[in-house]
């Protein structure tokens, strides 16, 4: 196991917080309705892939961290509470969130040895696919989840980075834009963009991909209102 920051503590297998004040998870509410989160007694089980900060004593804090690992974990809070309408950052649309609050001797981790299941990597493909990922994450390192996520539940997609980049272009949408990839954007600020649900994305490309998509219905409707009358050659299949 790496080094861990000064703040934690480990203790046989587990991590704890180390310092006075407070440490807090944001975990998004979506979490919760869609089972990437879960309440377990006075324990939480979710994945790893959300905002933390740490507050000093006078309630001060120096910004948000990213807490970076794709994979189901465990946690002991202290506290949760319930947060409404939150933005965290002026990037962030406002959400509904649930904060974990860990005092000094708190679990923030419960067991380092964390089972290798291929569910852990279908929770994150569930995040991923629906749009669901915090925006927090930089746009240039979004792609480094696919290889870690599946990496810590012992498989390996092999694929190239290329390949995981193609998908994250889709996906991240210009938030002023939706219409347009992040990519052909300023790209002034890497958290300055938005996912969108990977199924929403054909109705934005051409009429043709949006009615062979994967929702005929909403393709149909789709490809009605498209005004993209750039030419796919494949449509020769279905107009000859």
């Amino acid at each position: 196991m790496s080094k861990i920051p000064s703040f934690l503590k480990k203790d046989g297998e587990r991590i704890l917080f180390n310092q006075e004040g407070e440490l807090i998870y944001y975990v998004p509410e979506s979490y919760f309705t869609k089972d990437i989160a879960e309440i377990n007694g006075e324990y939480v089980t979710l994945l790893g892939i959300l905002d933390y900060a740490i507050f000093d004593t006078n309630g001060k804090t120096k910004g948000l961290k990213r807490f970076n690992c794709p994979t189901m974990f465990m946690c002991k809070p202290n506290s949760i509470e319930k947060l409404k309408n939150v933005k965290l950052t002026k990037y962030i649309e406002a959400k509904d969130y649930r904060i974990l609050k860990f005092k000094k001797g708190d679990e923030v981790i419960s067991s380092i040895h964390v089972p290798e299941m291929v569910s852990n990597a279908e929770t994150f493909f569930r995040l991923l696919l629906t749009g669901d990922l915090p925006t927090t994450i930089p746009y240039d390192k979004l792609h480094e989840y696919f290889p870690n996520n599946v990496r810590m539940n012992g498989g390996d997609y092999g694929l190239n980075m290329q390949m995981y980049g193609i998908i994250v272009s889709e996906m991240a949408r210009d938030p002023n834009n939706v219409k347009r990839p992040f990519r052909y954007s300023n790209m002034n600020n890497m958290n300055e963009y938005i996912c969108i649900n990977i199924r929403l994305i054909p109705k934005y490309i051409t009429a043709y991909t949006s009615i062979t998509s994967e929702v005929w219905d909403e393709g149909i409707l789709n490809a009605s209102m498209n005004k993209n009358t750039r030419y796919v050659p494949l449509e020769n299949l279905l107009t000859t």
